[in-house]
């Protein structure tokens, strides 16, 4: 089976490279659905493909259903194909997208979103937040239908295997976040500064991890503005903090000593020249700003202010190192847990268009029996037929469970060999059949 993920992140761009490359959940959406309706253009009905977008990294990737498309066996063309989709969707050429992004195919594709989920490759390592990020990846791309069995089965494998590396290891117990690393660097600067003044610009997931991180130490001074007026209403009672209109954010940026912006709008609210009139009706010109989101709600000219100190996510990532020592050591025992579910997935992509050609051939005969069953009974209760129809799928289902089982368990490569020609011959798999949908159990459940 081929797999193709192409990444750009912030391991080898700069927070300018990635602000161009963020997507919300709803623009991620509307991609797919631009992809399914123009798969002409692209790679055509057969391909699946999900989209990750993060604070620090922004990947697509796509496999094919079955194994007869245009691209078996041209994966340049297959690349060139992915960054035009990427071109399509943010206006930027292909000459200039193509340096931005690592390219990964096959097992490479697949260890490296291993290694994503289970937070390896994050800014903060081990961090647990891109772990939903990926089940909303795949979320999205199954309501959208851009992603069927081959493709959810990959997420499905890599969500498994992170959830066992943080259950089975101490990489996530001593979490750092950037949310949390925001509210470190608050907490000193309070301390130094004696000011305990904190306003916090927007009500999503960052910003509900800093105030968590707040509420732990004890510390209380907090407003918080939001677009949506409710929402800043609802979180201030989660937190027993205050709320106000985001339409009074140049009020209280002349009184708040820190500032956390953690908004998903696309363009900066505080700027040089919108800030530099409100610092000169406050006393202390001193403040502290903390830009968390992306893209960034700050612009990097405030810095040129007296009295001004703006920490963006490029900073956190130097600041970053306080528990990291603990995290690799933890790290390395989740690579061997990786390297474990890795093996057995390779196993599972091997027997996977077997067991899919048995289940298919299985559902054909199921199909075709009902079919008779209604034509010799065109009379028959509507209601029957649906749990005449249920009860034959469950049937088909359990007895299709235990040699899907046993095709998943680790063998050696001659037994795989051996069992797949047997089944394939049994039940004369090779023999021209309807691809009806099936619905295939991921290769080790939780």
């Amino acid at each position: 089976m081929d797999f193709y993920c192409i990444s750009t992140s912030h391991l080898n761009a700069n927070l300018d490279i990635r602000e161009r490359f963020s997507f919300s959940q709803q623009r991620i959406k509307k991609s797919l659905e631009y992809y399914k309706e123009n798969d002409h253009q692209f790679l055509g009905p057969k391909s699946e493909v999900a989209i990750l977008s993060t604070c620090n990294r922004f990947e697509i990737y796509v496999t094919f259903r079955g194994n007869q498309h245009e691209f078996l066996d041209d994966s340049t063309k297959v690349f060139q194909t992915m960054f035009a989709f990427v071109a399509e969707l943010t206006g930027f050429s292909i000459h200039e997208i193509a340096p931005l992004f690592v390219q990964y195919q096959n097992m490479a594709a697949v260890e490296h979103l291993f290694r994503v989920t289970s937070g390896l490759e994050s800014q903060v390592l081990g961090e647990v937040q891109i772990l939903g990020q990926v089940s909303d990846a795949l979320s999205i791309a199954l309501e959208i239908g851009s992603a069927r069995h081959p493709l959810a089965s990959l997420f499905q494998s890599a969500i498994h295997a992170a959830k066992r590396a943080h259950t089975e290891t101490e990489i996530g117990k001593k979490p750092t976040s950037i949310g949390s690393a925001a509210v470190q660097i608050a907490e000193k600067w309070m301390k130094a500064s004696g000011k305990q003044m904190i306003l916090v610009v927007g009500a999503g997931e960052m910003s509900k991890l800093a105030l968590k991180t707040f509420n732990q130490r004890d510390i209380k001074n907090i407003t918080i503005l939001n677009r949506t007026y409710s929402k800043a209403i609802d979180l201030a009672d989660q937190f027993d903090c205050q709320a106000a209109p985001f339409e009074e954010l140049e009020n209280f940026l002349q009184s708040a000593d820190i500032v956390i912006t953690a908004t998903s709008v696309e363009h900066p609210i505080i700027t040089h020249d919108s800030l530099h009139p409100i610092l000169k009706l406050r006393k202390d010109p001193s403040i502290l700003f903390l830009d968390i989101a992306m893209p960034r709600n700050i612009d990097a000219a405030i810095r040129s202010i007296p009295g001004v100190e703006l920490i963006d996510l490029d900073d956190l990532k130097l600041r970053l190192d306080q528990t990291r020592q603990h995290r690799e050591h933890e790290a390395r025992q989740v690579e061997k847990i990786l390297e474990e579910e890795l093996r057995i997935y390779s196993h599972w992509i091997e027997v996977m268009p077997t067991v899919g050609k048995l289940h298919r051939k299985a559902e054909m005969i199921r199909r075709q029996e009902m079919e008779k069953m209604i034509h010799l009974n065109p009379d028959l209760d509507p209601h029957l037929q649906e749990k005449i129809d249920f009860l034959t799928r469950s049937l088909v289902k359990k007895i299709l469970h235990e040699p899907s089982s046993k095709m998943r368990m680790e063998t050696t490569y001659k037994e795989m060999n051996m069992y797949t020609n047997t089944l394939h011959y049994l039940f004369g798999l090779d023999e021209e059949e309807n691809a009806y949908p099936i619905d295939l159990e991921q290769p080790k459940n939780d």
